[in-house]
């Protein structure tokens, strides 16, 4: 009787509880022996391997209905279904998860008439996660442990493509098996969120501030202004640089 509670809370909490909690079981049975639950060591490594995902979309990456207050009624399930496969593959591939709650309702209406013209099949990221990797290595193992047990339906590879300030990352659309809803994943290395959430973010903040003066002013940003701006963004962009280069072997194909 012993032995099958243990066995039942390892299950609960592989499929409940947050990676850290998974990662510090000492209960006598082994997760690694349970069904389904084996660490992927399939991934091609490193960098080449990295390089070889394509940034891709299916026509399948759009939501199941057009409907607004259905589909962010379905979101929460969809978000508590996304916590558990993200907390699974968290633990498979030893990468911390990281799940908020459901986009706010104010901020998805403002993306569907401003970006999205409306159209509610693209408004795909009111279940979201963040998936964070101490190397590239476990980036893999969280792409490929996703892809395994989910369908993704888009890849954006920022490391092929960084953003304009040298920013990267997977930037992940999966349809959820039970919910059939798109959800966003993105998977970070941890040197890259660090500098996102950090420095970045007080970068930032300091461009809106200047940007909400001059738009309250009615005017455009003085010459000054600019300059502080670009300065800001250069920053930026020098940060995230250094951290490709610390990944990069010398000699490594700069891309973006």
């Amino acid at each position: 009787m012993g032995k099958f509670l243990k066995t039942a809370l390892m299950l609960f909490m592989v499929g409940q509880a947050p990676v850290q909690a998974a990662t510090q079981l000492t209960l006598d049975t082994s997760l690694d022996k349970l069904p389904g639950l084996e660490r992927s060591n399939k991934a091609e490594k490193g960098l080449p391997g990295l390089m070889a995902i394509d940034s891709q979309e299916y026509a399948s990456a759009i939501q199941p209905t057009s409907d607004f207050e259905n589909l962010y009624l379905r979101a929460q399930l969809a978000q508590n279904e996304l916590a558990m496969l993200t907390h699974r593959v968290a633990y498979l591939s030893s990468t911390q998860a990281d799940v908020p709650a459901v986009k706010g309702r104010e901020r998805a209406l403002a993306k569907l008439e401003g970006k999205l013209d409306g159209d509610v099949r693209l408004l795909t990221d009111l279940a979201r996660t963040t998936l964070v990797a101490e190397d590239v290595d476990g980036l893999l193992r969280a792409y490929h442990e996703l892809d395994r047990q989910g369908e993704v339906v888009r890849v954006k590879n920022r490391f092929l493509t960084p953003k304009a300030n040298g920013y990267r990352d997977l930037n992940l659309l999966v349809r959820l098996p039970d919910s059939q809803m798109v959800a966003e994943v993105q998977i970070h290395l941890r040197s890259f969120a660090n500098i996102k959430s950090g420095p970045e973010h007080d970068f930032y903040q300091q461009i809106q501030e200047v940007e909400r003066q001059a738009l309250a002013e009615r005017r455009s940003l003085s010459e000054f202004e600019r300059a502080r701006v670009q300065r800001l963004r250069q920053q930026s962009a020098v940060l995230y640089r250094q951290a490709w280069e610390a990944i990069s072997p010398p000699g490594w194909v700069s891309y973006g």
